[in-house]
């Protein structure tokens, strides 16, 4: 199996580091998973040509193992003439039953050391600790990772997928047609440990696709158990009494007729062994669902909203055409109860149907070759602002924000006023950006060294402060003349959003990463750049956090520019980014992380800070013969500062300096 360098190509930059990982296959795609391992590891995920690839990288490493503690167990128990009674009695399958079993509690859990390791000055990044191949048999075209928020931006008290605290999971759409669902641990397995605990699910045949999938993506519901479910299930077994169970949504699409759409809904199942709790796939029960689109979709997005939230199914399908559609996957409606049941009191009750499409998105329109206008073309859309609006790139450079639920800052209730989320609403359109901006091209005059060099919105670091620029903001004025040209047309293109602030906060602000063609840019606060362009007057915030800026100096060795990603940096006391930069070349992946340094502690044996002597100290320091070099520079220093503040000072009070 082809392996991952444990030595990447350093390049320095302005901000850090580029750390270029030459693979000897190509990459279709590469994401970041959204969760740390418990040991501190942040976890690649990237497809090839016969499976998928998973690489933890950073954290605490493996502790040193003790095999006499865990080898003199096992001679112990084979001398007993009693268990060897016990084995000729009990039958051939019972026994190799127990016996995997019991090599399988055996095997002992990865152990860390307590403390980081040291940063080496000549290598100042995250090493790679683990890597695990997963072949598949087919290549794997596009993979999902979970829609979960960070740590810090979901709080204690909302639900969460105890599966997600032991596993990874990955989905993947392959070109043999099939999906593909995979977990292991997210703990990186040992090198010495030869189960690593992989379960692949594969959803192929008459429910799955019959033309090449073009995307997927992942996410997680809950299904309550009824009443009368619940009784049963009791009396059955005790471990069957759960209120309810978590299940995994997976929604794929193709070209296939018009466009297709499936969606498989697959149980996590909870089983209690001895050596705690384990979650895996049931692969029995899974149910599909299929629905026809008006055109083959660009790209599909589940909801970044966890459950309850009645927005979490809900998925975002951008179309080529210039539309983007926000669907609903499992739509709740209220219908009339009948007469004769006989159940409580209530004048409706919610009956869950096959789906629904809620709202259409539309971009503003451009000119076509034969003159005609029509609306522009998407190439990506995205989930921001927490799953309340929405992001769209298009194919000349140019994005948008829709604010859905008129959440945003300065902005008009929309078609969702009065709802509590985007599920109140169905058949309604909207057209105007909240706030919108563009990538700009190179200069014609640019150095050719660079040739895909993008400019962005370039203003100067200081606004002058008249009282004109204090009522109005002209745009000339603080965002300077447009200094690029209209980036050239690609269908190429991405967008990754990743929340920064905390679950405390009124509203998410978001960091969003946006790649179009060979050029890509960073917005570090979405929020900021929001409140700046609808705030006409008062002060202007021009710090880098209110404009769109470029990722500039990226070496891709000559190749194509495949995606970009934000990759959760591994836990270390020294880093102040909570977040590094995942881009996916065709041959290569590339990360941008800060470069890595030591914590400066003070030594033990540091005498106590003395304080500056005073003037008076100095003064009789002086009379006594005793003042030394430091000393009379420090009032000659004072001299200095007193002729010049008091111009006019008498010359008796300077002589008193020397009395």
């Amino acid at each position: 199996m082809p392996s991952f360098p444990s030595r990447p190509l350093v390049r320095p930059r302005d901000d850090g580091l580029q750390l270029s990982y030459q693979l000897p296959h190509r990459v279709h795609a590469a994401q970041g998973y959204p969760i740390l391992a418990p040991n501190g590891s942040s976890i690649i995920v990237y497809g090839y040509e016969t499976g998928l690839k998973v690489v933890w990288r950073g954290g605490r490493p493996f502790a040193p193992e003790k095999p006499a503690a865990a080898k003199v167990d096992k001679p112990q128990k084979a001398p007993s003439a009693s268990d060897d009674a016990i084995m000729i009695i009990d039958s051939d399958d019972e026994s190799l039953a127990e016996t995997q079993q019991t090599q399988q509690e055996d095997e002992p859990s990865p152990q860390f050391d307590d403390e980081e390791p040291e940063v080496d000055p000549a290598y100042p990044f995250e090493g790679v600790l683990r890597q695990v191949d997963i072949p598949l048999g087919s290549r794997v075209l596009e993979l999902a990772v979970p829609r979960i928020l960070p740590e810090t931006a979901r709080s204690a008290l909302d639900p969460f997928p105890p599966a997600l605290r032991q596993v990874i999971i990955i989905s993947a759409v392959c070109a043999d047609y099939s999906t593909r669902i995979v977990t292991l641990p997210l703990n990186p397995p040992h090198p010495i440990h030869k189960d690593l605990g992989i379960q692949t699910v594969s959803i192929s045949g008459g429910v799955s696709h019959q033309e090449t999938p073009r995307g997927i993506s992942a996410t997680f519901t809950y299904q309550e158990i009824e009443q009368q479910e619940q009784d049963s299930s009791r009396s059955l077994s005790a471990s069957r009494s759960t209120p309810g169970r978590w299940d995994l949504l997976v929604a794929t699409h193709s070209s296939e007729s018009s466009g297709l759409l499936i969606i498989h809904r697959i149980p996590i199942l909870k089983e209690e062994k001895a050596s705690g709790t384990v979650y895996h796939l049931c692969d029995d029960e899974i149910e599909t669902r299929r629905r026809y689109l008006p055109a083959p979709a660009v790209n599909i997005s589940f909801n970044p909203s966890s459950y309850p939230s009645t927005r979490h199914p809900t998925l975002l399908v951008a179309f080529h055409s210039g539309c983007v559609k926000i669907y609903s996957c499992f739509y709740m409606k209220l219908s009339k109860a009948s007469r004769r049941s006989s159940g409580p009191q209530s004048d409706f009750e919610t009956s869950e149907t096959e789906g629904k499409w809620l709202i259409s998105l539309y971009p503003g329109f451009e000119r076509s070759p034969s003159g005609l206008p029509q609306r522009k073309t998407i190439i990506d859309a995205e989930w921001v602002l927490g799953g309340r609006a929405a992001m769209v790139l298009m194919s000349d450079g140019e994005w948008g924000v829709w604010d859905v639920e008129g959440a945003g800052p300065g902005t008009i209730k929309g078609p969702l006023q009065r709802q509590s989320s985007v599920q109140g609403v169905s058949g309604g359109s909207l057209t105007a950006f909240s706030v919108s901006g563009r990538i700009l091209g190179a200069l014609p005059g640019a150095s050719r060294s660079e040739p895909s060099g993008p400019v962005f919105e370039q203003r100067p670091r200081f606004a002058p402060l008249t009282p004109s620029t204090k009522r109005l903001r002209e745009d000339t004025l603080l965002k300077g003349a447009s200094t690029g040209v209209a980036a050239s047309p690609s269908l190429s293109g991405s967008i990754s959003v990743y929340q920064t602030n905390s679950w405390k906060d009124p509203l998410p602000d978001e960091s969003i990463l946006l790649q179009h063609g060979n050029q890509s840019a960073v917005i570090p606060s979405l929020l900021s750049l929001w409140r700046n362009a609808v705030k006409a007057s008062g002060t202007f915030d021009s710090s880098n956090r209110c404009r769109v800026s470029a990722i500039q100096d990226i070496a891709l060795m000559g190749e194509r520019l495949k995606g970009i990603g934000h990759l959760p940096a591994a836990s270390r006391r020294t880093r102040g980014q909570t977040f590094d930069m995942l881009l996916t070349a065709e041959h290569r992946v590339l990360i941008l992380a800060p470069r890595l340094t030591e914590p400066e502690t003070a030594p033990a044996t540091q005498a106590p800070v003395r304080e500056m002597p005073t003037t008076e100290v100095d003064q009789q320091m002086l009379r006594k013969g005793e003042l030394d070099v430091d000393g009379m520079d420090r009032l000659l220093s004072g001299m200095a500062s007193a002729n010049r503040s008091l111009r006019i000072g008498s010359p008796i009070k300077r002589a008193r300096i020397f009395a």
